[in-house]
């Protein structure tokens, strides 16, 4: 059997490429696929930030300086290339196929198309351009062959001028799974269809698996730190924490640090399972802070338009027995105490019962019986 596999292309998020990773290896190892490929058919964010420097409209907007562009490429642009070349690394780690024209034999090379993880289905993150949203509901392959597994919306409702083309495209698929339940309840409305909540690829994966690829940073000497991956400045509760105990604090989105800001993948899962605290507005963050038994709290974001992407993380929440971790307006109701002694007791079987789930749903989805299930 042969597999193809429909994502979001790109190498300037961590928690796209650990999903993708984490996806194609799962089926490998529990099915024993004989071919799994992922196919990068967007050209954006491979291999250079979106501005492209050699374009001449660049070069207007940074004569006439629109929207600060001159500061960026002096100060910034560098920096974001080198993040997103260290973060590419690890998509060799991916079977990919480029085809940035989705060629129509694909149908005729692969027996199945799988789209996911991630937020593959939120119409805030199609181009026109490029036909996402044909290429992510597989609409370039036989209907017999279309499966989502854990989909992603990430938004609270589907927009009117769109609910037509969701509902046609979803009740063409052969199987649907959805990674929250948000999204799940927006595709029993448009469609009537009960469909399960399936946990994102990352959770299909055990610690120790993790473990065996993340990279212990070059610059990094020992020290306690509390990691922080969001836009904008610390909570109170964070820096309290911080100076009580006389830790650093370590932000991912810190163009400032150049090292840190450029870490690589397996970096960014080894800074989280070493790390005294984690705060977070990722989702994949919080994840493989559950996963490396890292105590975490979660920034709910304020900025208009982006609170509704939360239900991903509510989810997730949900499902651990973490709904108290959260920050709110820069606090939270736990003690320090509290906030640095959570109970992992619970997180191994529950990822194991949630692996049962997804198993079966790829099972029946496939048409596959497994011998040692």
């Amino acid at each position: 059997m042969k597999i193809l596999i429909v994502t979001i292309n790109d190498n300037n998020n961590y928690g796209n490429r650990l999903q993708n990773y984490a996806l194609q290896k799962y089926l490998f190892s529990t099915f024993k696929i004989k071919q799994i490929d992922t196919i990068w058919y967007d050209p954006q964010y491979m291999y250079k930030s979106k501005r492209n420097i050699f374009d001449w409209r660049v070069w207007i907007k940074y004569l006439i300086n629109w929207k600060n562009e001159r500061e960026y490429l002096k100060k910034e642009y560098l920096k974001d290339n080198i993040r997103m070349y260290n973060i590419g690394k690890f998509t060799k780690k991916i079977s990919t196929k480029l085809d940035f024209k989705i060629k129509d034999n694909l149908d005729k090379e692969y027996d199945y198309f799988i789209t996911g993880s991630d937020q593959v289905w939120n119409p805030n993150f199609w181009s026109k351009r490029y036909n996402y949203a044909n290429i992510r509901f597989l609409k370039f392959t036989s209907k017999e062959k279309r499966i989502a597994y854990a989909a992603s919306i990430a938004i609270p409702e589907i927009p009117k001028d769109k609910e037509q083309f969701f509902k046609d495209s979803l009740n063409e698929m052969k199987a649907i799974s959805m990674r929250e339940k948000a999204g799940a309840e927006l595709v029993k409305k448009l469609t009537g269809k009960d469909v399960p909540v399936v946990v994102d690829p990352t959770i299909l994966l055990s610690k120790e698996e993790w473990q065996k690829i993340e990279l212990k940073p070059e610059w990094y000497s020992g020290e306690k730190y509390i990691l922080t991956y969001f836009l904008g400045n610390p909570s109170p509760v964070i820096e309290k924490i911080a100076k009580k105990n006389n830790w650093k604090i370590y932000n991912l989105m810190d163009k400032d640090n150049f090292d840190l800001y450029t870490s690589r993948v397996e970096e960014f899962i080894y800074l989280i399972n070493h790390a005294q605290l984690v705060a977070t507005d990722s989702f994949h963050a919080s994840v493989f802070s559950i996963l490396m038994n890292t105590p975490f709290l979660v920034v709910k974001r304020q900025q208009k338009g982006m609170a509704d992407m939360t239900s991903r993380i509510d989810t997730l929440m949900e499902l651990f027995g973490y709904q108290d971790r959260y920050i709110v307006n820069g606090e939270c109701d736990l003690s320090d105490e509290e906030i640095l002694n959570m109970d992992f007791s619970k997180v191994k079987d529950i990822q194991e019962r949630e692996k049962k789930r997804s198993k079966d749903f790829l099972e029946k989805a496939l048409n596959l019986k497994v011998s040692n299930r």
